[in-house]
């Protein structure tokens, strides 16, 4: 490293520069940071250990990024860690051009073994990912980024003349280095909050404060019995953003997982997450200068959702990207607009109480009822107490025989209620909040509930304690199961179901964090089981979810999209957890099996176990 003194101009033009880059980074991520502030709801702060915990793992280790995507992942970690490493030598450098330098020549020396391998591996890694992006470009990166290219440039730049300062240069030319050097990372300061690059600021406060569980629906308490002032008061605030979304819009790093993983998109719809739920609401924030600019997402695009949170689930920077709640609610509460083919839903829900509209149900009148002497209560839900799915009436028989077996009582309530999950998704939370309680002055009894129905008891326990304390436990059947079979309490043989894989509900492995559960149950049952290419929390929709069982007429082919890999995987039985997912796959796999090839057989959870117990009882 040249040694050399740099004059008084030099000196003044050097801090004249980064007081005003320095003051325009300030200024912008301020700017931004002013419109999250004006969102509605706090930044949660609760379990400071674990959120910190959470970024240390995220942020710093890319836990995320590179197990999702290995390759480009390491890449963007090689980078990131570089920078992380480079920090000091930043400093160092702006010190040494006011000549008081931070690391005397040998610590400089020393670090320098440290940050020459660091620099080369930023150069690969920064190669690696201006290949992908501009060259190989995977398509839900978008249309390309002059930006991108800008900052990639930008990058390698830094490096090279780093490398090169650490050579015996000429004097003059060693000064030449130094200033483009300082000039490009000053650059780099004024570009960040102007670009998708402001993450690397935002990014590790929004991992801090994003929900722990999916999904974070705003819990919307509306008081049936206030004033009509104060039900306007409540819906004006439906329309601005909370804190967390508005972070969201502004943390977003563009790389296209969301768009990858939507059930939606890839069946052809409408939906772009990426776009439609945060890119989209970016410019609108920034001219307004507040959070009230939720009537910009495109309502079409939201009604498509199935709010399967798998978009969530991948992103990297912590973003909640599903906004359908936000739409549907505001078209419904606000707008007073009902889609046409969810108005009879929705009038069946308030009067009936149900989806079907139905007040009468051949299952629940075969089945015992429900007493407080009883160890659960057995929740149908819609899809069985009104067999949207006949077939599907067999498996609550075979769990209800699964039960007996073991020796556990249970019983069914003759007037249960849906849990809402349609409402509750589609917008209509005033027919929500009825349902939910009526449902919970039905359970205050109620020590331990247990549905077939992964929507149900997400409602029942996760959904329901946002309004008020919830006093029972809720667990889904194939827990149930799989603790009876480690208990011993019921004895599973191996049965001859073929090739059997396991297609993980949404809401079950991602919302309710269970996907252990139903492979302890299947294992039992078979010795061929074997996993779909995207299984347990990275699991793709059936399609059926966020209300759309009900939308009959839809854009696209989402449904049949997981069919379709159940099929390409040569598998002679699929076993589910869901209501609708069997529903949806005994929909989806008939059109697509080839002729010829025995079909497919669609089998919950409860059926494989119940159909190879040792010991049975009759159905009654």
């Amino acid at each position: 490293m040249a040694k050399f003194q740099f004059t008084g101009i030099e000196q003044s033009i050097l801090a004249i520069t980064i007081i005003i880059t320095l003051g325009s980074f300030i200024y912008e991520v301020w700017r931004r940071l002013r419109i999250v502030l004006k969102g509605r709801d706090s930044l949660p702060f609760d379990h400071f250990g674990a959120r910190a915990w959470r970024v240390f793992k995220e942020v710093f280790l890319h836990e995320k990024v590179i197990k999702d995507r290995f390759w480009p992942g390491l890449m963007h970690a090689l980078v990131f860690w570089g920078f992380i490493v480079f920090g000091l030598v930043t400093i160092d450098h702006f010190a040494i051009g006011f000549g008081h330098p931070l690391m005397n020549e040998q610590v400089h020396r020393y670090y320098s073994y440290i940050v020459i391998p660091f620099s080369i591996f930023v150069l690969f890694g920064i190669g690696s990912l201006t290949y992908r992006r501009f060259i190989s470009r995977p398509k839900a990166l978008g249309k390309i980024s002059p930006t991108s290219g800008l900052v990639a440039f930008f990058i390698s730049v830094l490096m090279i003349t780093y490398l090169l300062g650490e050579t015996d240069l000429d004097p003059m030319v060693w000064r030449i280095n130094w200033w483009i050097h300082s000039l490009i990372i000053l650059a780099f300061l004024f570009l960040i909050p102007r670009s998708k690059h402001l993450h690397l600021v935002l990014s590790p406060i929004n991992i801090f404060f994003k929900p722990f569980q999916l999904p974070e629906h705003t819990a919307v308490n509306i008081d049936l019995e206030g004033s009509e002032d104060e039900l306007d008061t409540m819906l004006s605030d439906l329309t601005q953003m909370t804190k967390n979304q508005t972070l969201d819009v502004f943390s977003c790093v563009e790389c296209g997982r969301c768009i990858d993983v939507c059930p939606a998109n890839r069946g052809g719809g409408l939906l772009d997450p990426k776009n439609h739920f945060i890119l989209d609401l970016r410019e609108p924030l920034l001219e307004k200068g507040n959070a009230d600019v939720l009537s910009e997402i495109n309502v079409e695009a939201g009604w498509e959702c199935t709010t399967c949170q798998a978009c969530t689930e991948v992103c990297p920077v912590g973003n909640h990207v599903e906004k359908s709640d936000e739409i549907r609610r505001l078209e419904v509460l606000v707008e007073g607009k009902v889609p046409q083919e969810y108005q009879k839903l929705f009038m069946n829900l308030q009067e009936s109480g149900n989806t079907e509209g139905r007040s009468d149900s051949p299952l629940a009148e075969r089945l015992p009822t429900y007493t407080p002497d009883k160890e659960y209560v057995l929740w149908l839900g819609c899809f069985a107490r009104y067999e949207l799915d006949p077939n599907f009436t067999k498996s609550v028989e075979n769990f209800a025989n699964i039960l007996e077996v073991a020796g556990i009582t249970y019983g069914v309530l003759q007037k249960e209620h849906c849990s809402g999950d349609p409402a509750n998704r589609l917008g209509d939370k005033l027919t929500y909040n009825m349902l939910r309680e009526h449902n919970m002055e039905l359970l205050k009894e109620a020590k331990k509930v247990v549905t077939l129905c992964p929507h149900c008891a997400l409602n029942l326990e996760k959904e329901y304690s946002k309004y008020s304390k919830v006093n029972y436990d809720v667990s889904h059947h194939t827990q149930v199961i799989a603790e009876l079979i480690e208990e011993g309490r019921i004895e599973v043989k191996k049965g001859s179901d073929g090739k059997v894989t396991y297609h993980d509900p949404c809401n079950l492995s991602r919302m309710l964090d269970e996907v252990d559960a139903p492979r302890i149950a299947i294992n039992a049952a078979t010795d061929d089981f074997f996993e779909l290419e995207e299984s347990g929390r990275n699991t793709l929709c059936c399609g059926a979810g966020g209300g759309l069982w009900w939308k009959k007429e839809t854009k696209g082919r989402t449904h049949l999209v997981r069919a379709e890999q159940v099929v390409d995987s040569s598998a002679d039985t699929v076993v589910t957890g869901c209501n609708f997912c069997y529903g949806m796959m005994n929909q989806g796999l008939k059109p697509l099996t080839p002729e010829g090839r025995s079909e497919i057989q669609v089998k919950d959870v409860a059926d494989i176990v119940s159909e190879n117990m040792v010991s049975k009882t009759h159905s009654k």
